[in-house]
C-alpha cells in the first residue's frame, strides 16, 4: 500500500479509505496529514533494528533488555499517548525524552491544543500551539523541558485538525534535531518550566464529541476573524 501510494503526489478521498481499512482508523489529523502531504516511501516498520509492542509491560521489558534483544539504554524516545511504568523510567536513568505536539508547560494531557482552545483566548491558544520535547518523569508532560516551539501562521490552516498535524509534524522536527546533536540524553540539556504559568493537563475521556464540536467550530470563528 505504501509502495503504490507513495508515487502519488497528492491522494484522494478513495485512497484515504484504502490507508483508513489498513490502519483500522485515522483521526482527524492523520487524514488532514495524508491528503496533505501524502504517504511516504517507507515504513517505519520496515526498518531493521525496531521492536514493537501493543503493551509496556514487565515481560516485554524482560524481552528488551535480556539475550539477543538486548538495548542500548543510554537514551531513549517516545511519542504520542505513550505512559511509561517507572520500572522503564529507571532503566533508561530518567533519560527518556517525549515529543508533545503542543506549547508546555500550557497545554498537557491527551487532546490537550483542541481542549485548550475551548476554555482559552486567542493569545493563549497561539501561545499553546506548537511543539515540545522533554524529558519524561513520573507525572504527565511535566518533565523538565528541552525546546519549545510554536507554530507559526495558525490562521493560514483549515481546521483545528490541520493545527494537530502540523504540531505533530513540528514535534518531528524538534526530536530529529535534538537526535543530530553532540551530545543527547545528558539530562542537563534542559531547563525548568515557569511554575507561574498554569499547566492543565487534559484527558481523553473528557474530550467529548460536545468539546470536540466546541473546538472545531472556535477555531472556524476564530480564523474568520484573522482573515
Amino acid at each position: 500500500m505504501h509502495s503504490i501510494l507513495s508515487k502519488k503526489e497528492f491522494i484522494g478521498k478513495k485512497d484515504l479509505n484504502i490507508i483508513e481499512r489498513s490502519y483500522r482508523g485515522l483521526s482527524e489529523a492523520e487524514e488532514y496529514l495524508a491528503l496533505t502531504y501524502g504517504v511516504p516511501k517507507l515504513h517505519p516498520l520496515k526498518l531493521a533494528n525496531i521492536v514493537t509492542t501493543i503493551d509496556f509491560n514487565d515481560d516485554f521489558l524482560s524481552h528488551c533488555t535480556n539475550g539477543v534483544n538486548a538495548i542500548d539504554n543510554s537514551g531513549a524516545i517516545v511519542f504520542l499517548n505513550v505512559i511509561l511504568k517507572n520500572k522503564w523510567i529507571d532503566f533508561f536513568e530518567q533519560r527518556i525524552v517525549n515529543a508533545h505536539p503542543a506549547v508546555l508547560p500550557y497545554a498537557r494531557g491527551m487532546f490537550a491544543i483542541e481542549q485548550f482552545l475551548v476554555s482559552n483566548n486567542q493569545c493563549q491558544f497561539e501561545q499553546a500551539a506548537g511543539a515540545t520535547i522533554h524529558y519524561i518523569d513520573m507525572g504527565i508532560d511535566t518533565g523538565a523541558i528541552i525546546e519549545t516551539a510554536q507554530l507559526e501562521k495558525i490562521w493560514d490552516l483549515e481546521s483545528i485538525w490541520a493545527v494537530k498535524g502540523e504540531s505533530y509534524l513540528l514535534a518531528f522536527e524538534l526530536m530529529k534535531c535534538y537526535l543530530t546533536r553532540e551530545k543527547t540524553f545528558t539530562l542537563t540539556d534542559c531547563y525548568r518550566a515557569d511554575k507561574t504559568v498554569p499547566s492543565p493537563l487534559y484527558f481523553r475521556r473528557n474530550f467529548s464529541p460536545e468539546i470536540k464540536k466546541t473546538s472545531e467550530t472556535k477555531f472556524i470563528t476564530l480564523k474568520g476573524n484573522n482573515t
